[in-house]
């Protein structure tokens, strides 16, 4: 049977025409039209460097601080002995000679703090230190013999750096080989030597002199501060293992830090000879390297690797604090006074006598494990994943809350020897 629609009745057609032309589509330049739902096409995104994770610099902080009250209570201690250490002699006076005497030794521990923080160990720093003593002057004036020193120190950190640079030889051989050079020229000097009489200078104010030397090592402390001198310092240290490239940053970085370096090392020898900073005449408790006695004393070049290590510089680059130097200096140098007091008190053949050189063997220990333990606690936290916010939960499958037995929402199909409906 056909279906066949009515007539359509023009009275009753209600239906209007368009009284306007709709406007043209739009066209590209070639007349085609354009697709409405054509979108841009795949384009590479330019890759974003994920920024370089930085130390943990409150760890370090928090070791200085304690560092400083250790400091104040062992200089009460002092202040409350001070007629046993000192005797009868003028506080201020005493104190001001302990502290020049005690300058080389901070020198020494920033020359071998800063070679440890490129991460290029040079050895040869507390040889140059202990030569400059020892050897024969080869001027009578004071001032120009400071020249040929600074001279000696340029030249020990070029060889240095040429060793490493470029022959890629290990920087605990390359500072070994120079240090054993550096005490090989010592007759030499004794042959060259001018047979002048010499006028040494008179001794300063020590305090001044040891304050000098702490303003030196609080700013190069905040210059170490830096990230990108961190990351200069890293940059060295993949240098001297072999590891990286040799870029002109990293040399250069490598060559000053190394000269300044051998600079305060001479600066450390200077200072014991400009000042003839030898054995004190009567009981002073000075008991390290020339000063004290020989059964008792501690070298100052040990004296200076454990105040370095104590301040939180790290035996694996890099890492290293701003006050702690200057503090572990005066630390030690305060445990040392009344470590020799007891032994004075004691006697000779009394335990601590004999178990003095052991403790110094402690205090070095204590200081690698403070090192290693500021040096793993500086190190950046692991970087992780950045989250795209699109899926901030972890997914759960969907579960229906429809009531059973209705039927809505069964994931269950129908057995195929079912009846079907």
């Amino acid at each position: 049977m056909t279906y066949i629609p009515p007539e359509r009745d023009d009275a009753l057609d209600q239906t209007r025409q368009l009284e306007f032309t709709p406007p043209p589509m739009p066209t590209t330049g070639d007349g085609g039209p354009v697709d409405p739902f054509a979108g841009q096409g795949p384009y590479e995104a330019e890759p974003v460097a994920a920024a370089a994770p930085r130390d943990r610099l409150v760890f370090q902080f928090i070791w200085e601080a304690i560092l400083l009250l250790l400091t104040l209570n062992a200089l009460f201690m002092v202040y409350r002995r001070q007629d046993d250490l000192f005797g009868v002699d003028d506080f201020m006076e005493s104190l001001s000679r302990h502290a020049l005497h005690l300058t080389p030794v901070l020198l020494a521990a920033l020359a071998i703090g800063l070679s440890l923080r490129l991460g290029a160990v040079n050895l040869a720093a507390p040889a140059l230190a202990f030569a400059i003593t020892v050897a024969a002057p080869f001027e009578t004036d004071v001032w120009l013999y400071m020249g040929y020193v600074a001279g000696a120190a340029v030249v020990a950190g070029l060889l240095y750096v040429l060793l490493v640079a470029a022959f890629r030889i290990p920087p605990w051989f390359a500072g070994l080989a120079i240090g054993v050079a550096v005490i090989a020229a010592l007759p030499v000097t004794y042959r060259l030597a001018d047979p002048g009489t010499y006028t040494l200078p008179a001794h300063p104010n020590g305090l001044y002199v040891l304050g000098g030397a702490a303003v030196l090592a609080v700013a190069g402390g905040f210059i170490g501060l830096a990230p990108g001198m961190r990351d200069g310092f890293s940059a060295v240290k993949r240098l001297a293992d072999g590891d990286g490239e040799r870029s002109a940053s990293a040399v250069f970085l490598l060559l000053g830090g190394t000269v300044l370096s051998m600079l305060l090392a001479a600066g450390a020898g200077y200072v014991t000879y400009m000042y003839a900073l030898g054995p004190i005449e009567g009981e002073h408790h000075l008991n390290f390297g020339p000063y004290g006695d020989y059964a008792t004393a501690v070298e100052p070049q040990l004296l200076a690797f454990a105040i370095v290590l104590l301040a939180g510089t790290s035996l694996w680059g890099r890492r290293g604090g701003v006050f702690g130097v200057v503090f572990a200096t005066i630390a030690v140098w305060a445990g040392l006074l009344l470590w020799n007091r007891a032994v004075a008190d004691a006697g000779e053949g009394s335990w601590q006598a004999d178990y003095s050189q052991a403790m110094y063997a402690g205090v070095l220990l204590v200081a690698v494990f403070v090192s290693f333990a500021l040096d793993r606690l500086g190190q950046p936290k692991d970087a992780v994943e950045p989250d795209d916010g699109a899926y901030p939960q972890e997914m759960r499958p969907f579960e229906p809350n429809a009531p059973e037995g209705t039927g809505l929402f069964d994931p269950t199909l129908p057995d195929a020897t079912s009846q079907q409906r």
